[in-house]
């Protein structure tokens, strides 16, 4: 409350009425705090954990910005057409206040799939979508708390959020508006009587009011290109959960056999735009049953090699789940597909799953693909297969048995040649600055056996990225000489470091958490922590929402050592780093560590040794620092031995 009046009485005109509003922001949490403690069922506040989740696709662009959305529309339709246009571009959507009644009206879903999150039908409620925007550059730039100038700063410059204020603004929303405004985030408002209010943006047409927010905050749309099917397509469809009831047919799921597969052609091969349906179609199956299905994709290119189909494979996931309708799970041979009954009464088919895999293909990796064919079988024949872009999906319970086995065999090799990479085999490492847009001084070093820090950007992964887009976040690095073989430390990674973080960061340990550990950005899956009382280590993951045995919850030492920062004793990891040999072998690799939840543990349960798995505890077994020391002395944990 102090600091509120003494922002209200700073300043010339401007610069008062900015405080002002940075004073009323305040006095807007001050108040939600205290509704919050006489109702425990308000839940619009955004933990740094939930946040996190979508940190990735905000960093990469496939969210390409936030909307703050309060206020009333002026008709039921007005919103209804302001959802659309928010959804089709793919925004995350916060909202407050009456429109939330009104998007419930018009039927649309709300929840973290569809991007548009509740916050709250009070005015009061706004707050929780600045207090988000605010703490961004303390979890990810690695600003300071109580430093105002550099949390707005980085608010403007690198945070893509706009807000939209629907409805005549009285007074307290007129504060809020300047206050946001104050931080750098700017306001669109659909009222005629305050356009001459410089600090705000005036948008009447509806139509528009998304197009004017992006422009005011440089948020760049991407042109949706669709493939032609009689379902909706977008990003906005991902990860649409379809439930029984409304399932018209499935495929997999440990029903049946089924499985999908991407191999690399000579063009002589490939049919460019060949899809071959062979068996029966969608509207010759049973409703509620579930058949067997095989995906066999062909490509041809003469850029394309062997050791990038199963980074294409898995690409298989992503078209297919932008079909609204359309639910797809797991990979190989564990897939499992539901095609929802609105997608077959449009008359969605077999066919189209494979228009969606050519024309997404193509699309997508012009530079690298010249034909795509795609066949979809679902009987016991199987012509050979043509290249360029091909695929052949099966729904012959033989035809599927037949070419399951053959993928299998080619699932194996592809593993075994993906193991015998390591860091010491391959020509160059790849470094990724995807986070920097959030973290303006981390680089992300990627090698064979070390994974990026959000588990998304494995080795191959880069390596393809790298050939898509030579101007984009991915980049080759020149390994140069291994100055220590154990800690993982090589002449061109701290180059390439140094000149990608500005100077910032001059010297990188890949395997080791002590000394000059690798930078953390924010979007790591795990954090493996130091814990100086027993000379172990421990590690922590996103989904643990209780405290680590070291008494800290994992935003909070995800705040620690976020924002590009070097800091000894703490390390952003993904969880397959954790399989790695290399997993912090200057250190002791899994023969230190201590400590690690339980359904964390299981996850990686085949990289430990049998040996060492029950002395490695869990929440189970230590909640603290007392009980992981009484723990690790009665199974004689190896990292004891050194005390």
């Amino acid at each position: 409350i102090i600091l509120c009046k003494s922002l209200m009485a700073k300043g010339e005109k401007e610069e008062k009425i900015l405080n002002n509003g940075l004073a009323s922001l305040m006095a807007l949490e001050i108040i939600e705090s205290i509704n919050y403690a006489f109702n425990k069922e308000l839940k619009g506040f955004i933990s740094d954990t939930a946040f996190r989740e979508v940190s990735l696709e905000l960093a990469d662009g496939t969210i390409p910005g936030i909307v703050v959305l309060t206020g009333l529309a002026k008709a039921d339709s007005l919103a209804e057409e302001l959802i659309k246009e928010i959804q089709e571009a793919n925004l995350l959507c916060l909202t407050s206040g009456l429109i939330i009644n009104q998007i419930e009206k018009i039927g649309v879903k709300f929840g973290l799939e569809e991007k548009i999150i509740p916050l709250g039908s009070e005015f009061t409620s706004i707050i929780h979508a600045i207090n988000l925007i605010v703490r961004t550059p303390l979890m990810f730039g690695g600003v300071k708390p109580g430093d105002k100038e550099a949390v707005i700063a980085y608010i403007k410059e690198r945070v893509p959020a706009f807000a939209v204020i629907l409805g005549k603004l009285d007074n307290k929303s007129l504060a809020v508006a300047i206050g946001l405004t104050a931080l750098g985030i700017p306001v669109i408002i659909d009222q005629l009587e305050l356009k001459d209010l410089p600090m705000l943006t005036t948008q009447l047409n509806y139509e528009k009011i998304i197009e004017t927010g992006c422009n005011a905050k440089k948020i760049e749309l991407k042109k949706l290109v669709k493939p032609l099917i009689p379902i909706e397509y977008g990003t906005i469809y991902e990860g649409e959960k379809i439930r029984k009831p409304d399932v018209f047919v499935e495929f997999g799921g440990g029903k049946t056999p089924a499985f999908e597969i991407v191999k690399i052609k000579s063009t002589n091969e490939v049919e460019d735009g060949l899809i071959k349906v062979d068996g029966l179609e969608i509207q010759d199956m049973k409703e509620g049953e579930c058949y067997p299905l095989g995906i066999i994709v062909e490509l041809a290119g003469s850029k394309l090699e062997e050791t990038l189909e199963p980074v294409l494979e898995r690409r298989i996931h992503k078209f297919l789940n932008q079909g609204k309708g359309i639910m797809h799970l797991g990979s190989r041979d564990e897939i499992w597909i539901r095609i929802s009954k609105e997608a077959a009464q449009k008359n969605l088919k077999i066919k189209h799953l494979g228009e969606i895999l050519h024309f997404m293909f193509r699309s997508s990796f012009p530079r690298l693909i010249e034909k795509t064919q795609v066949i979809i079988l679902t009987r016991s024949s199987f012509p050979r297969l043509i290249e360029k872009t091909q695929v052949i999906i099966l729904t012959n319970p033989i035809a599927v048995e037949e070419k399951l086995n053959e993928a299998r065999k080619i699932y194996k090799e592809r593993d075994s040649k993906i193991k015998e990479l390591t860091e010491e085999s391959v020509d160059c490492f790849y470094g990724c600055t995807l986070c920097q847009s959030f973290a303006p001084t981390h680089v992300c070093v990627i090698t064979p056996q070390r994974i990026s820090l959000c588990g998304a950007t494995s080795w191959l992964d880069a390596s393809i990225s790298y050939r898509l887009d030579p101007s984009g976040p991915n980049f080759p690095i020149n390994k140069g000489n291994c100055i220590d073989p154990v800690k993982g430390e090589w002449s061109g990674v701290n180059e390439a470091v140094k000149m990608k973080s500005h100077n910032s960061t001059t010297k990188v340990y890949l395997h080791s958490i002590f000394g000059y550990p690798h930078t953390s950005c924010g979007c790591f899956q795990a954090i493996a922590f130091y814990i100086p009382e027993v000379d172990g280590i421990g590690i922590v993951d996103r989904s643990f929402r209780e405290l680590a045995v070291n008494g800290m919850s994992f935003p909070a030492m995800a705040g620690f050592c976020s924002g590009g920062k070097q800091v000894e004793g703490f390390l952003g990891i993904g969880i397959e780093y954790i399989k790695s040999r290399k997993f912090l072998k200057a250190d002791g690799g899994l023969n230190r560590i201590v400590w690690i939840p339980k359904a964390l543990k299981e996850k990686v349960k085949d990289a430990i040794p049998n040996e060492l798995y029950d002395k490695i505890a869990t929440e189970n077994e230590a909640k603290n620092l007392e009980e992981l020391k009484f723990f690790l002395k009665k199974v004689n944990h190896p990292a004891l031995r050194k005390l």
